[in-house]
């Protein structure tokens, strides 16, 4: 064999080693319903790892490196890892057609109900928990890998994501996505050199690597229920609401010339708009109040809309958007009340959200 054939193979031999492996199944309904704006609860990512060779003492520092909100000192690595790819996947899918509920209510609806970790992996209260989400599905995640493995002189660092989106109303899977980055290093997987062949196996696995694997998890499994959605922001700066709806409902009906008042509860310093169907678009709300609180600042918004003589339209939604004033906040997210409201000739009806 030639030298020049012999130093190509040793350099092939020598290269990185990433690798995914993916399982995906998808309903064909799931387009059509992403169009429309489907309403999903992300809930808190079950932590399914084997505990050999769990890294969780690598967590500090990958928290602090991707700046992500998670759950602070005192609750359990393995919990911790579960907040910290949540986070990742709703920072992705807050860029797409997808209505995401903030996990900030989510939490705190589940919280209060008491429901309990075990109880929000159980398929079969799915119609429960969107109900009480009011959403129209839920997606379910867990982490499969966070490990490492040695041999002698190769090392392999996993990180693996699978997320399930289940129908709020039927049950049914809409979507299945499981997803394993691997990063092989060392002599036949790593750059590395004959001297170092040893120690390059702890090297492949330091904290920007473990970062990047858990980016790529998250990213790639958020895009294949999403989409191509472009370079997503920050989670927690992604400005979002927590509750919308019209408030004071009237048991009587409403005439012309009376207001429906709609009150919504979100990131503050941010612009915030509301729609009545396709009837009147874009209707200003302004902050009213600010409230602080451990898992962050909120605000509290108000708008309303006069009835006009002679309007008449059934059932109409009604969606809020809120967009940062920033330029790093330029898109949008649209929220929608699980309730309608109907304009007549001579009078308004609103229809309740179910409790």
């Amino acid at each position: 064999m030639r030298a020049g054939s012999c130093a190509a193979l040793i350099l092939l031999w020598l290269c990185a080693c990433a690798t995914s492996d993916v399982t995906l199944r998808s309903d064909p309904r799931l387009p059509h319903l992403r169009a429309q704006g489907l309403r999903i609860a992300v809930l808190p990512f079950a932590v399914s790892a084997a505990e050999e060779s769990f890294l969780a003492a690598s967590l500090g520092p990958v928290g602090e490196l991707l700046s992500l909100e998670v759950a602070g000192a005192g609750v359990p690595a393995r919990a911790r890892i579960g907040a910290l790819m949540r986070q990742q996947v709703i920072g992705w899918l807050g860029r797409s057609d997808f209505e995401v509920i903030e996990p900030w209510a989510t939490d705190t609806t589940l919280v209060h109900r008491g429901l309990d970790p075990p109880a929000l992996q159980d398929r079969a209260r799915t119609r429960e928990v969107a109900g009480l989400l009011q959403v129209d599905a839920v997606l379910y995640g867990d982490v499969t890998h966070w490990n490492r493995s040695y041999y002698l002189v190769e090392s392999r660092a996993r990180v693996g994501l699978r997320l399930e989106l289940v129908d709020g109303a039927t049950g049914d899977t809409l979507f299945f996505t499981e997803r394993v980055e691997s990063l092989t290093s060392g002599l036949r997987g790593g750059p590395t050199g004959f001297v170092s062949a040893v120690t390059e196996p702890v090297a492949g696995l330091r904290t920007s690597h473990l970062r990047e694997l858990t980016r790529a998890a998250s990213r790639g499994a958020a895009l294949d229920l999403a989409g191509d959605v472009g370079e997503a922001p920050a989670a927690a700066d992604a400005p979002r609401l927590s509750f919308v709806a019209v408030a004071l409902p009237h048991d009587g009906v409403l005439r012309p010339g009376e207001r429906i008042d709609v009150v919504a509860l979100g990131t503050p310093g941010c612009e915030v708009r509301f729609d009545l169907g396709t009837l009147r678009r874009a209707v200003p709300m302004t902050r009213r109040a600010l409230y602080e609180d451990p898992r962050g600042a909120r605000a509290s918004y108000y708008g309303h809309y006069i009835v006009q003589p002679g309007e008449a339209a059934r059932d109409l939604p009604v969606h809020a958007t809120i967009r940062g004033t920033r330029q790093n906040h330029s898109s949008a997210s649209r929220y929608r009340w699980a309730g309608s409201v109907s304009f007549g000739a001579e009078a308004v009806v609103v229809t309740s959200a179910k409790s």
